[in-house]
């Protein structure tokens, strides 16, 4: 398991690349259940809502995956009637963490466990993050394996 892994910044010209991984199916079936949209999510999230923040994974400078954190305290701040309480009772500074990795040539190497590591030093270097989330789907067994491995 080798490989150089960077985080950069997801931009608008990104959005193509997103939208072909939305339909890579391994990530169809754990991302855009339940009626979300990757044109919807994507947009929103790149021009800035103030609490989503999204990068591309890069193996080698090659993309292969999505990740982005979610300001927990900003998020219910912006959208006060939001349906969903998972995590309604978190202190500032906690964040909850998504990913991906679209390249099936990726997948099963170990590359997860390493992006949600590097990830998560990134993001507790930042002087306000205290604490990280995650919350798979419950039938995501791969995910779940990775994030106990992390």
């Amino acid at each position: 398991m080798n490989g150089n892994i960077k985080f950069r910044k997801f931009v608008e010209n990104d959005i193509p690349l997103f939208y072909k991984w939305a339909e890579v199916e391994h990530v169809k079936n754990s991302w855009f259940q339940d009626g979300y949209e990757p044109k919807e999510m994507i947009i929103e999230k790149v021009a800035g809502n103030g609490y989503d923040y999204p990068f591309v994974i890069e193996l080698e400078g090659r993309p292969i995956g999505y990740i982005q954190y979610s300001d927990l305290a900003a998020y219910y701040h912006e959208n006060p009637d939001a349906k969903s309480t998972y995590y309604i009772e978190e202190p500032p500074g906690t964040v909850c963490m998504d990913l991906f990795i679209a390249d099936e040539s990726c997948l099963n190497k170990g590359y997860g466990t390493k992006v949600v590591k590097s990830f998560s030093n990134y993001l507790l270097d930042k002087s306000e993050i205290k604490k990280i989330m995650i919350d798979p789907s419950v039938s995501n067994k791969r995910a779940i394996k990775c994030y106990q491995k992390a």
